[in-house]
């Protein structure tokens, strides 16, 4: 019984992946690593179920998962022949990738990371398999929530539970739940455990589009090995892997954009604009960002270097300027008409006779520099991401310093900042909810690292596609 009932968890977390990586095919194209497209295609597969629990209950439909996966399954077809049709090759020689042999001792390493990476996932497989639902907000929110949705066969719940997981979490979930016709299985949990892989995946594919084997499969070895991301799988129920899946994703799609000079990577980039939307109510934020970056870096516009450079020393001044505000060094009063200002200080921030928000006494920056400096043990990503800026800053290094890895990086820092300090500054306070938010950030941390260190380390920095980025 228990394999019969493995077996169906295993083809409904396999056959959404499917139709999300022949999605990835067709939306990438011939030039993105056959690894960043199946970490692309996870994320979308979750994506497109979502839509359609939501189309098949907007008919009125009651849920009944062989017909349901019918549908997926035509659509994978028809999605595929698309992409035969336009002709892709499976083997297109990838631009900027680093083609060599290398030596002994580089395979050795790599073949450590590899063993690493199999005994992390297998040990975090082992965990989620023999734990049913455990963190406090899964068991008291969303899964009674999907336990509703399975029993009503449509998304109908009568008791309120909490709602700020957005849909992918509750959606997946109920898709493993009509696939195997139980409730409190853990093998129901399979999705996160693949959340988990593709981020690794989505990792390496973009790192090996632009290093050696090396320098990938050490990045793919450090998002693998983050102890908040094992935790996230491990203790499989929380939203915030979905969210760190989309943005990364998103981010690295709008990289490849500039890069790759393919605006089908923009298609990519917006769907995970609506991902980000639809994970978690953090997502707002996320997608806002994710948003900017694509207008700031695949818009049609484009600026000299010199301008680029002058933007941003600008936004890092005002960024500065506002963050002493903010702390109650200083007090922000901005003129604007006779008798009118704008105002921000450490407790409001006000525009005289339109606007007054005060902020919650309790806020204080403190909890976010021991979350980012202190808690979670990031692999000293954050350290070395201060120490690698410091170091592009003397040397000058602009171009390093604004590629979109990083300006996700320093985007996600400025959203989580003032969310938790501004908005919610009770879950700071106790980092009940500000430590994981940094699990977003991290995955893109790693990309930056090792691109940015590798190309300071070669004897001058080669000019490559990605440098419109």
């Amino acid at each position: 019984m228990m394999i019969h009932l493995t077996a169906l968890a295993l083809l409904a977390a396999i056959v959404p992946a499917i139709f999300g990586a022949v999605l990835a095919r067709y939306l990438s194209g011939p030039r993105i690593h056959l690894l960043q497209r199946l970490g692309q295609g996870y994320i979308l597969g979750a994506l497109a179920l979502v839509w359609l629990i939501n189309a098949w209950d907007a008919i009125g439909w009651p849920f009944t998962y062989w017909p349901m996966l019918s549908v997926l399954l035509f659509l994978t077809v028809a999605v595929f022949a698309a992409s035969r049709r336009a002709g892709y090759s499976e083997h297109p020689g990838l631009p900027g990738v680093i083609q060599h042999t290398g030596i002994r001792w580089q395979h050795t390493v790599i073949l450590i990371l590899c063993a690493a990476m199999a005994a992390h996932l297998l040990f975090v497989a082992e965990e989620l398999f023999l734990r049913p639902t455990f963190p406090w907000d899964a068991w008291r929110g969303w899964e009674p929530k999907t336990i509703q949705f399975f029993g009503n066969r449509s998304l109908q719940a009568q008791v309120t539970t909490i709602g700020n997981h957005g849909e992918v979490s509750t959606h997946a979930l109920l898709w493993m739940m009509l696939a195997t016709d139980s409730t409190h299985e853990p093998v129901l949990h399979v999705p996160w455990l693949l959340a988990y892989a593709a981020l690794a995946a989505t990792v390496y594919g973009y790192l090996r589009a632009r290093s050696t084997t090396l320098v990938a499969t050490t990045g793919a070895y450090l998002v693998m090995s983050l102890p908040y991301l094992n935790t996230h799988v491990a203790l499989a129920g929380y939203a915030d892997i979905w969210l760190a899946l989309a943005f990364t994703v998103g981010v690295m799609a709008v990289a490849d954009c500039g890069r790759n000079r393919d605006y089908r990577q923009l298609v990519v980039a917006l769907l995970m604009v609506v991902a980000c939307l639809q994970a978690k109510r953090a997502g707002v934020g996320f997608a806002a960002l994710l948003l900017a970056l694509l207008i700031i870096k695949a818009g049609p516009i484009r600026v000299s270097k010199s301008l680029r450079v002058i933007y941003g020393v600008a936004i890092a001044l005002i960024a500065g300027v506002v963050g002493a505000a903010l702390l109650g060094y200083i007090d922000l009063a901005i003129p604007i008409a006779p008798g009118r200002q704008i105002l921000l200080s450490s407790e409001n921030f006000s525009i005289t006779g339109v606007l007054l928000f005060t902020f919650d006494p309790q806020w204080q920056p403190r909890p976010f520099f021991e979350a980012l400096l202190k808690f979670g043990n990031w692999h000293l990503l954050a350290y070395l991401w201060i120490g690698l800026v410091a170091v592009l800053l003397i040397r000058r290094k602009w171009q390093l310093l604004l590629r979109t890895e990083n300006l996700g990086i320093i985007g996600g820092m400025a959203v989580i900042g003032v969310y938790f300090v501004l908005v919610s500054p009770e879950t700071a306070l106790d980092h009940t909810g500000l430590s994981r938010a940094l699990l977003y950030i991290m995955p893109l941390t790693v990309a930056w690292l090792m691109v940015v260190t590798q190309q300071l380390s070669e004897k001058q920095t080669p000019l490559r596609p990605d440098s419109a980025e």
